[in-house]
């Protein structure tokens, strides 16, 4: 009998901190048929002993060679026979009650993704005394490219269905890259940002991010940052000028306008030269409302939107030295391994 859902989650060298992943995947697993898809990406030494030492034998470990995050899901999506599927990471965990949800909201509504909020918890003792702290809820939305480019929910928020992700990576519109994977997820959301699809909310906050004293790469912006600009300006390269793709050409400049706003004080000119580019490739006729509030709005009307922005950040932005996170000479390699556009 094909599963109601498989959930994907890749694995490299993170120890035992998958415990509660595989956890909360197991209590929420009641009343469904759930396959776990461990992919294993060039551990050293193999997760297979060390996963079934920790008291789990997930349906299927798939082992490869090092290739990062976005090969290793589009790895465990090609071996997925579920109906549905969710990414995981191997410390994100989710609701008792978040799979049922998902899948009775999907099958509900015909619908090809659905998403929740999400939470944040310390890993640490038991999965019983974890304490679950929720965010600011997303905002409520029917719309593809809304959801996939501003909204862009954390990885593990969305449920797909199967034949709708599966269409969306064998139709993207750029392939992937390792350049891409430290933000993975966002290159799947940027070739699902096109394609017609029906879109569901599942109020609550049913994914979970865990904290914890191990590396991440939330810890480096930079790195996300570069990797993000790559994804961005492939989009902006490969997104066709069709009147379908006008509504996720509009919200990925907006993105990128307010990504570079952002930027802080003395950040790389060349980072800001090439994110201000994507805004000026992609933008299309609309309003200010999306780039800024109501004083930037004014400005923007006086002196263009980006002699308004130039100007606030001096007066509102953080200089770089406070939010660095590695030497000059590190980012400049790793922008200069980017293609350009």
């Amino acid at each position: 009998m094909q599963p109601d859902i498989s959930i994907i989650i890749p694995l490299h060298n993170r120890g035992d901190i998958v415990r509660y992943t595989l956890e909360s995947v197991r209590r929420a697993s009641s009343g469904l048929t759930v396959e776990v898809i461990i992919v294993d990406d060039g551990s050293d030494p193999p997760v297979a002993d060390s996963i079934a030492k920790l008291g789990y034998h997930p349906e299927r470990i798939l082992r490869q060679a090092n290739r990062g995050l976005l090969f290793a899901r589009l790895a465990g999506l090609s071996a997925a026979g579920g109906r549905h599927v969710l990414f995981l990471d191997s410390d994100d965990l989710i609701s008792p009650d978040k799979l049922r949800l998902h899948v009775a909201a999907l099958e509900a509504a015909s619908a090809d993704v659905s998403y929740s909020d999400t939470a944040q918890c310390v890993l640490e003792g038991s999965q019983d005394a974890l304490s679950i702290r929720p965010d600011c809820a997303l905002a409520n939305t029917e719309d593809c490219a809304e959801l996939f480019i501003r909204i862009q929910p954390a990885p593990h928020s969305p449920v797909f269905r199967t034949a709708f992700i599966r269409r969306v990576v064998a139709e993207a519109l750029f392939p992937p890259s390792p350049h891409y994977n430290p933000v993975a997820e966002i290159w799947f959301y940027h070739n699902a940002a096109i394609r017609p699809a029906r879109v569901v909310k599942v109020h609550g906050p049913h994914a979970i991010v865990g904290r914890h004293p191990g590396a991440r790469l939330t810890d480096h912006w930079e790195i996300l940052g570069v990797a993000s600009l790559g994804v961005q300006e492939a989009f902006a390269r490969h997104c066709p000028i069709i009147p379908e793709t006008e509504q996720a050409r509009r919200l990925a400049a907006e993105k990128a306008f307010v990504s570079w706003r952002r930027l802080p004080i003395g950040f790389s000119p060349e980072f800001a030269r090439r994110q201000l580019a994507i805004w000026r490739r992609l933008q299309t006729a609309g309003s200010l409302d999306r780039l800024g509030g109501r004083f930037f709005q004014v400005l923007a009307h006086a002196i263009g939107p980006v002699g308004a922005a130039q100007l606030l950040r001096l007066v509102q932005g953080r200089p770089y030295q406070r939010v660095r996170t590695m030497d000059n000479a590190r980012f400049r390699d790793l922008l200069a391994a980017l293609p350009e556009s």
